[in-house]
């Protein structure tokens, strides 16, 4: 056993705590910890106050009892005691006797000695082997600690932003079936940087809807421009919520993932809508008719039209036509109108703008040859994507 675990093992025989054997020795708690875990060595002083402490011989301390109790040789404080208290009656008694005592106290002193300074070298052997064993440890720690700073370093490179900018458009208008609404739907992703060999994929998670619980998987296709886009195969189903995200892949094999964002899918959310006014008196739209020559002719109580249009943000509108049917909506219409817009204002994810225009012209000032029934106005509105939406407003005659 070593010095420590002597000094612990002599220190819990006696049921001393470290504070009560560190106050009878005279030093720190923390002092007598290093010695017990043999990070420290007490002075010679300090081991001939713990021995006195703890009852028992520096040789037990030290570990240099021989076996059968018969210890080598050493000194400790009753053995120094009884050796002056001789010298000094030997010195009374015969000073001729006192030069062998001190020359056999000198002996005694050496021998302890000796084995103090044999038991420091057994504890500097010993440190020097923990020393070396803790340099090993500490460069396998340091490779360890550096190999996951660099997966650290990676993870932080992957979490950057990928996606440069991406958007989402209606295909088409919204169909309502036996299963409800849905309507198709494109979506392109920009990169931030492109490789050589990357592919990516468009991942969608559906909540609600026809399709709700289930996960889509759609490999995109990378244009000239950069953007990758799936123009095919998207349907958003209203009263769905989409969460959107995209997976990338290098040409190495490496794969990115970033979320994109969430579409809540509601039919306004598609669609344009439409708010008619009249232009001097409110909602006067409406119709007269009169005969001509033996023939009926009709003609409008307010040919300037003018209507509101509410579209989605990022609804790009191409054309709004307002034509005039005089049987319904089949057919070919009797007079068509093409509005001007007036200017847009946007207010979160819609845009509102006036649209107004006539009519009137020389060759409708008669009016237009009616041979009864509906007469209405439809508006059709037109986006970039060539989609077209439309609205009616029935006519009253007046």
């Amino acid at each position: 056993m070593t010095l420590g675990q002597n000094i612990q093992a002599a220190r819990k025989n006696k049921g001393f705590s470290q504070e009560a054997l560190a106050e009878q020795v005279g030093v720190s708690r923390q002092a007598l910890g290093k010695w017990e875990k043999d990070t420290a060595l007490p002075s010679l002083d300090n081991l001939q106050a713990l021995a006195a402490a703890l009852d028992v011989s520096v040789d037990s301390l030290l570990g240099t009892a021989q076996p059968g109790g018969a210890p080598e040789p050493t000194l400790t404080l009753d053995a120094l005691r009884a050796l002056l208290d001789a010298r000094d009656a030997e010195k009374r008694r015969r000073s001729w006797i006192w030069g062998g005592a001190a020359a056999g106290a000198v002996l005694l002193l050496l021998a302890g000695l000796i084995g103090v300074v044999w038991q420091y070298d057994r504890q500097v052997q010993v440190l020097q082997a923990g020393y070396s064993g803790m340099q090993a440890q500490f460069s396998r720690t340091q490779s360890e600690l550096t190999a996951q700073i660099e997966e650290l370093q990676a993870a932080v490179r992957q979490g950057e932003a990928t996606v440069l900018n991406w958007d989402w458009q209606p295909t088409g208008r919204v169909v309502h079936d036996l299963d409800g609404s849905w309507v198709p739907v494109s979506v392109a992703v920009t990169p931030r940087t492109d490789s050589d060999g990357m592919t990516g994929q468009l991942v969608l998670v559906h909540q609600g809807g026809r399709y709700d619980g289930t996960t889509e998987l759609l490999d995109m296709t990378p244009g000239a421009d950069g953007v990758y886009r799936v123009d095919r195969g998207i349907v958003f189903t209203i009263g769905e919520t989409v969460d959107l995200s995209v997976r990338w892949k290098s040409a190495a094999g490496t794969v990115t993932n970033e979320p994109l964002g969430t579409v809540p899918c509601t039919e306004e959310a598609f669609r344009p809508l439409f708010a008619w006014s009249g232009s001097s008196d409110s909602l006067a739209y409406g119709y007269r008719t009169r005969k001509e020559g033996g023939a009926t002719m009709l003609t409008l109580t307010c040919y300037p039209v003018e209507l509101e249009v509410d579209v989605p943000a990022r609804m790009e509108v191409q054309s709004v036509v307002v034509e005039l049917r005089l049987d319904g909506t089949a057919g070919e219409p009797t007079a068509t109108a093409e509005l001007e817009c007036l200017g847009w204002s946007e207010s979160g994810d819609r845009r509102t703008a006036v649209y107004n225009g006539t009519f009137y012209n020389e060759t409708a000032k008669n009016g237009w040859p009616y041979q009864g029934g509906t007469v209405d106005f439809v508006v059709r509105l037109t986006d970039a994507n060539g989609n077209t939406w439309t609205n009616t407003r029935p006519l009253t005659e007046r």
